[in-house]
């Protein structure tokens, strides 16, 4: 099948690699294993891959430049399997494409590798609940955009998640948020929003790629470039640069993105397609109790639930509450509501003693001087920019993670 495509200086380095093998790679545990998930990937070692550094999206990718380009049209053959008959989205492969498919193969492969290792677990949860919804399944790949599909990716604009959700949108789809749970960082929650986000925008846009521009920079902002340029075809707004400057490489991103992950072998990349995400259903259970208590009493896989339940922000169940509700894999899911009496019995020696209520009249320096603290330490543990509190917040007073920022060189030793 022949596709007329705009002939570029990097086209024959991209299909080029069709050539290579897929490497052994090392791997990284990323999260538990559950029953049915394999550890082993063929041809891999066990060695560790070193940590990664933490971002929120895909940053310093607008400052790419492009690559030089010719400009005649030439036929490519692209061999049926790699461009599926349907596609949900429209095909579309021009410089802008290009230039970020030749990034992120080759400038960027190794942190887009791991964009693959940490969405694959979750590619067929997502596209089940986006297909639930009525809006097309490559959208998965728009995921991977916003945040390489790192459920506690933030942003410096403060958008939480896999779908990068600013609190205010987040709350009009129906995530909650508050001290203790932020219901962006829930993979299946978050995606049920984002889905119907993108419906709506699709809706008024009658453009997925004008859906997609606006989930980004805001239907507002869309709706001025369109009355600007007087068009609604995003590639003439692009061309024009009506558009915001993030926004123009935003479609293009998601269209490499795509063509990359439909094509994982032509340029080398691994998709390791044994670990997925289990089947989970809601569960009852006492408040607050911790994860670990309910593994425990309930024999669950050591960390299972902190893996299916990111959105709660210390692994236990609700402090504020007597009851909540946790995803538990389908299958421990009747374990778990058959010990709800012996749970409810642990709240008592589970009840967190590093988190305190603020009381009327508390302030940050009354309370680190009450327990031996400083006020920076509080306001880091507790992801404060600003001293104000208000009844009935509740305050962690010992740090409920640790990651560290930097390596310190070792000093020589002295005898």
């Amino acid at each position: 099948m022949g596709i007329r495509l705009v002939s570029i200086a990097m086209v024959p380095v991209l299909f080029a690699l069709s050539a290579c093998s897929t490497p052994g790679r090392p791997r990284t545990r990323e999260a538990p294993l559950l029953p049915g998930m394999s550890p082993e990937v063929p041809g891999a070692s066990r060695s560790r891959e070193p940590e990664e550094e933490s971002y929120g999206g895909v940053p310093d990718l607008d400052s790419v430049e492009a690559e030089p380009v010719g400009m005649e049209e030439v036929d490519v053959e692209v061999h049926p399997e790699r461009v599926p008959k349907k596609r949900q989205i429209p095909f579309e492969f021009n410089r802008r494409v290009a230039k970020w498919v030749q990034y992120f193969s080759q400038k960027d492969r190794e942190r887009f590798q791991r964009f693959f290792d940490r969405g694959e677990p979750y590619r067929e949860v997502i596209q089940n609940i986006l297909e639930e919804n009525g809006v097309p399944t490559d959208l998965y790949y728009l995921g991977m955009i916003e945040s390489g599909f790192n459920a506690h990716a933030k942003s410096s604009a403060k958008a939480v998640g896999v779908w990068q959700f600013m609190r205010a949108t987040g709350k009009l789809y129906g995530l909650r948020a508050d001290h203790h749970i932020d219901e962006r960082r829930d993979p299946i929650r978050a995606t049920e929003a984002a889905a119907r986000m993108l419906r709506d925008l699709n809706r008024q846009f009658k453009s997925w790629y004008l859906a997609m521009a606006a989930y980004n920079a805001g239907p507002g902002r869309i709706r001025r470039a369109i009355r600007k340029g007087g068009s609604h075809d995003f590639w003439e707004l692009a061309e024009r640069r009506i558009l915001p400057v993030e926004t123009m490489d935003y479609v293009p991103k998601f269209l490499a993105a795509r063509y990359i992950g439909e094509n994982p072998g032509l340029f080398g990349f691994f998709i390791n397609e044994e670990k997925k995400y289990p089947d989970v259903e809601l569960v009852r259970v006492p408040a607050p109790v911790r994860f670990s208590s309910i593994e425990k009493t309930c024999d669950l896989p050591e960390g299972v639930l902190e893996f299916v339940n990111p959105h709660h922000l210390a692994p236990q169940t609700h402090p504020g509450k007597k009851e909540d509700q946790i995803w538990v894999p389908a299958k421990y899911a009747k374990q778990v509501e058959s010990k709800y009496r012996e749970l409810a019995s642990r709240r008592a020696q589970d009840r967190d003693q590093s988190i305190l209520t603020v009381k009327r009249g508390d302030t940050l320096e009354k309370i680190a001087r009450r327990h031996g603290l400083s006020v920076a330490y509080l306001k880091r543990v507790n992801g404060m920019r600003n001293s104000a509190l208000s009844p009935g917040q509740t305050l962690r007073i010992s740090a409920g993670s640790y990651r560290q920022r930097k390596t310190h060189p070792r000093g020589r030793s002295r005898i």
